[in-house]
């Protein structure tokens, strides 16, 4: 049986971090915090180290999340939804995260208008809560896999 992500050898858990989307000096800083009694305190290790990124850090993790798709939808709003994402990246210097699921491009355009209507700071505090659930939603997904055995 593979051991739960806390029980992973440094190395097969630093990959394990970066296949969540955590880019790798933020997997590195979640390891110095370790060893972790278990997948819990792993998991308060990541939100702490996602939310006390630096800036270019923060940058660096938000352009390696895959930029967000939807398969449904009205074509009009997938393409204002588009220009919404270029526009939030214009306005804040990183790409548009979510850590919501958008089913739909008009969702996708309704979360990023929103979004866009932040100030700079809030939204800065935004992206990275938006990068700490989405990073840890893949957490979950890996823990998910490892007690599936």
């Amino acid at each position: 049986m593979t051991p739960p992500l806390h029980g992973l050898a440094e190395s097969q858990l630093f990959s394990t971090l970066e296949q969540c989307d955590l880019v790798e000096a933020a997997a590195r800083a979640v390891l110095e915090r370790g060893p972790f009694p278990d997948d819990d305190a792993l998991c308060a290790a990541v939100d702490s180290v996602i939310l006390g990124l630096d800036d270019p850090t923060l940058t660096q993790a938000l352009e390696a999340v895959p930029a967000p798709s939807v398969e449904r939808g009205d074509p009009d709003a997938h393409a204002a939804a588009l220009l919404a994402i270029r526009l939030y990246r214009d306005r804040f210097g990183y790409p548009f995260v979510s850590g919501v699921a958008t089913p739909t491009a008009e969702e996708l355009l309704m979360r990023v208008r929103i979004r866009l209507g932040n100030d700079p700071e809030p939204e800065n505090r935004a992206a990275r809560e938006h990068l700490r659930r989405h990073v840890r939603r893949h957490i979950q997904a890996a823990q998910d896999r490892v007690t599936a055995g």
